[in-house]
């Protein structure tokens, strides 16, 4: 099952992040910090067994993330 709304909310800041980085506002390691906090969150609720749902999953999606914004070149 898909959630419309976190989906647009997770387009939302991913587009904030590229464009503070863009804009340099912020430094493309610190948007890397942000989105890797986020793995490491979502890694230790699967971990722990937290039952909020699809959290494998959303560990999974920050992962892609993380790794398509650190392929991107420098802004």
């Amino acid at each position: 099952m898909t959630d419309p709304h976190g989906q647009v909310a997770l387009m939302l800041c991913e587009s904030l992040l590229h464009i503070l980085v863009e804009e340099s506002v912020i430094k493309k390691q610190k948007a890397l910090e942000a989105i890797n906090t986020v793995v490491e969150l979502t890694r230790e609720a699967a971990e722990e067994g937290d039952p909020d749902v699809m959290v494998g999953e959303a560990m999974k999606l920050a992962i892609r993330i993380a790794e398509s914004f650190a392929a991107k070149g420098d802004c």
